[in-house]
């Protein structure tokens, strides 16, 4: 699933709350759980190589040697791939978009190609569950396939404003808070 929103919405609290929440549930029989942020929340900076991300979830899941090899960035990609899908694993990747392109004709595409193989792997078999947050919505991953769910939280609902903005400190009552979601 991918969550696709502005900067700011609050795609990464979403999650993040949800997971946490998962915690308590022994995150609903996921056998691995794996998060990466491809951005610095508040620094600006940005990762737009997913070089550092698969090496270091390869060697997380046990590929030291893969991690370590001058293997292409597709076979690497496919070699995580095939370690995600021997578990159900929950797979978090936030603030995807300085991986994908900008340019007009393929915004949205993943640029970086052992990412692009990895999300196109899982997309064709995954036990467990991958959850993006991004702000540009993901093409050419799923090739036709319904395999893959891209939601707008643009427009969020009042209701899930409001317990947004509870998540996140802000005091009010339900009317105050559900009408500064429709405001906003």
């Amino acid at each position: 699933i991918s969550f696709v929103a502005w900067g700011g919405v609050g795609k990464s609290a979403l999650v993040n709350k949800w997971v946490h929440q998962m915690t308590d549930d022994n995150y609903r029989g996921a056998e691995k759980v794996y998060a990466w942020s491809f951005y610095s929340q508040g620094t600006g900076r940005s990762v737009t190589s997913a070089d550092m991300f698969i090496n270091n979830a390869l060697h997380w899941f046990g590929d030291s040697k893969m991690a370590e090899s001058k293997s292409s960035p597709w076979d690497k990609g496919k070699r995580l791939a095939e370690l995600i899908q021997q578990q159900k694993t929950l797979l978090i990747l936030d603030g995807l978009e300085p991986s994908q392109s900008d340019d007009e004709h393929d915004r949205g595409k993943v640029k970086d190609p052992a990412l692009s193989v990895l999300l196109q792997q899982i997309a064709m078999s995954n036990a467990g569950l991958c959850v993006i947050t991004t702000r540009e919505w993901l093409k050419g991953i799923s090739k036709g396939k319904k395999t893959i769910i891209q939601k707008n939280l643009e427009q969020i609902s009042p209701e899930a404003g409001r317990a947004l903005l509870r998540i996140n400190g802000i005091r009010g009552t339900d009317a105050e808070l559900e009408q500064a979601t429709r405001d906003f």
